[in-house]
C-alpha cells in the first residue's frame, strides 16, 4: 500500500486531492499535514509527499535529503508555477491544477509502477552475464563490460566497453530492466546505465566514456538513491 502526505497552502484543494487519492486503488493512508508535522513528528513515514509549490520550503527539501528511504516528491501547481520550479531534480512527478480524478489516477499508476519496479530491483539476484539474440546469433554479454542500454521502441542497443558498435536485440528496455541487478539504474525512459561505468554526472546529464546520456525527471530519484547507496 502507498502512504500519502499532502501539504497544501489551500485546505479546500487538499481535501479534494485527499478524496481523489482515497477512492483509487493501492492507497492505505492519505493524510493532510502541515510542514511542522512533517519535520518534527510524522506519525508514519510516507511513501509519497504531494506538496503544492507555494508550500514547498527549503526546510522540506532539506528534510527529504536526510531521509534514508526518501519519499517520492510530487509537486502540485498551475502551469506557470510548474515551469518556474527550482530544485526540479528532487521532484518525482508534477500534478497540474486544476486537479482532476483522471490526473490523480494517472499519477498513482506511475507511482505504483515505480515502487514495484524498485522493489524488484532490490530483490534481484546479481548476474554476471546475459544472452541476447543479435544478427541471427545468440551472444553472451558480460555485464561488467556493459556501459549502458539504449531503448529504441521494441529494440534495445547494448553498448559495451571498448566496442564502437553496439549490439542490437529485439527486446524492449523494460525486459532488461526486470532482469538487471541494482548495479544498473534506469535514468531515462530510453536509457539504463551501469553505475560502475559512470565517469561523472552533471545537472541533467551523465557522461560514460564518450557518451552523454540525459537524466529524465521521472527517474531522478532512482538515480539519487543509487548514488546514496554508493557514497
Amino acid at each position: 500500500m502507498i502512504h500519502f502526505y499532502i501539504i497544501h497552502h489551500e485546505l479546500s484543494e487538499a481535501i479534494i486531492l485527499q478524496a481523489y487519492l482515497s477512492t483509487t486503488d493501492f492507497t492505505n493512508n492519505v493524510l493532510i499535514v502541515d510542514e511542522a508535522t512533517l519535520l518534527n513528528s510524522p506519525t508514519e513515514q510516507p511513501s509519497v509527499i504531494i506538496c503544492s509549490i507555494p508550500s514547498l520550503s527549503n526546510n522540506i527539501l532539506k528534510w527529504l535529503k536526510k531521509q534514508h528511504n526518501r519519499p517520492l516528491l510530487v509537486c502540485s501547481g498551475n502551469s506557470a508555477e510548474l515551469e518556474n520550479i527550482v530544485n526540479a531534480q528532487q521532484v518525482f512527478a508534477y500534478l497540474q491544477t486544476p486537479i482532476s480524478l483522471e490526473r490523480v489516477i494517472s499519477l498513482k499508476k506511475n507511482i505504483f509502477e515505480y515502487i514495484v519496479s524498485a522493489q524488484k530491483v532490490d530483490t534481484l539476484e546479481k548476474k554476471d552475464f546475459l544472452f541476447i539474440k543479435s544478427d541471427y546469433k545468440l551472444i553472451r554479454i558480460d555485464l561488467h563490460e556493459v556501459l549502458f542500454f539504449s531503448g529504441l521502441k521494441d529494440y534495445t542497443q547494448v553498448f559495451l566497453k571498448g566496442k564502437k558498435t553496439p549490439h542490437t536485440t529485439l527486446k524492449n528496455l523494460k525486459e532488461f530492466e526486470t532482469k538487471l541487478s541494482a548495479d544498473f539504474v534506469r535514468v531515462h525512459r530510453s536509457y539504463i546505465v551501469a553505475m560502475n561505468q559512470i565517469d561523472f554526472i552533471s545537472k541533467n546529464e551523465i557522461t560514460i566514456d564518450t557518451y552523454t546520456i540525459p537524466i529524465g525527471n521521472t527517474f531522478r530519484k532512482t538515480l539519487d538513491d543509487a548514488i546514496a547507496k554508493n557514497s
